[in-house]
């Protein structure tokens, strides 16, 4: 076969994920996996802005992440669920180039019947409808610069429902997927790209709070004994995909979900 098609780009070189030069902002990068996220851009050389509720639990953070040595944390104190957190959180990082939409959760667990609207609507905002926020107001930054990275973490839940989730959790973690592909669309012209990585169940602080409001027989072993690897997932294990899907290396990569999860999900 002769002749070509278009021009092929040259390749990225190194594909070492590169992240000097780029701020990003990781929420819920206290503890779990949005610390392993923070660790692992500011390995690839970023700014890494994290942000918490707590003065004293944010400036230890920021203080051990700066052990690492290449990539440079700063801290930010607010509660991402109020305006005046948000805007504190974007007036710390300046122009964002990548955001990771990490904080979220639930610890107790509620099925449609039992769940009121209060708690229907604390899980909507804090796992759905903040990561849109935070999104709207990052974009027009992005899109002018013409390059931008969004990865929102969801939940394994979004494709396997089970017993003993929240439903409100549930509901939301499956609407940031969808939220996400259509973002994907809308910017992808501009250069911005918008992904969702679902973590299985991962071995992590947040996971001991859950254990302790769940039923009794639900832990580590029962959990385990339904994901084919035999054992819970550690943060790094999804943390180590941030780094490409925030580089260079990932800008064919849009709309994409990522099922992080041990073989527990499939398909």
């Amino acid at each position: 076969m002769t002749g070509t098609v278009g021009t092929v780009p040259a390749p990225v070189a190194p594909l070492a994920f590169d992240l000097t030069g780029r701020t990003a902002v990781v929420t819920g990068a206290r503890r779990g996996i949005g610390a392993a996220i923070a660790a692992a851009l500011l390995d690839h050389g970023a700014t890494v802005v994290v942000c918490g509720r707590d003065a004293a639990q944010v400036d230890a953070q920021v203080e051990q992440l700066g052990r690492r040595g290449r990539g440079k944390p700063v801290g930010c104190v607010g509660d991402l669920t109020t305006q005046a957190g948000r805007e504190q959180l974007l007036r710390t990082a300046g122009a964002v180039d990548i955001l990771v939409n990490n904080a979220g959760g639930f610890t107790r667990p509620v099925t449609a019947l039992q769940s009121t609207a209060d708690e229907w609507d604390e899980q909507i905002a804090l796992n759905l409808t903040v990561p849109f926020l935070l999104c709207q107001a990052v974009l027009p930054g992005m899109v002018q610069r013409r390059w931008g990275r969004i990865i929102n973490i969801g939940s394994v839940v979004a494709t396997a429902p089970q017993p003993d989730n929240a439903i409100g959790y549930v509901a939301a973690k499956s609407g940031l997927v969808g939220f996400t592909r259509q973002l994907a669309v809308e910017v992808a012209r501009y250069g911005v790209t918008a992904n969702v990585v679902n973590p299985g169940t991962v071995a992590t602080e947040h996971l001991l709070d859950y254990f302790a409001a769940a039923d009794e027989g639900v832990g580590e072993e029962s959990l385990s004994s339904r994901i084919p690897v035999g054992r819970l997932g550690r943060p790094d294990e999804i943390a180590a995909v941030v780094p490409f899907l925030a580089s260079d290396a990932g800008a064919f990569t849009t709309g994409a979900v990522i099922d992080i999860n041990g073989g527990a999900v499939t398909a």
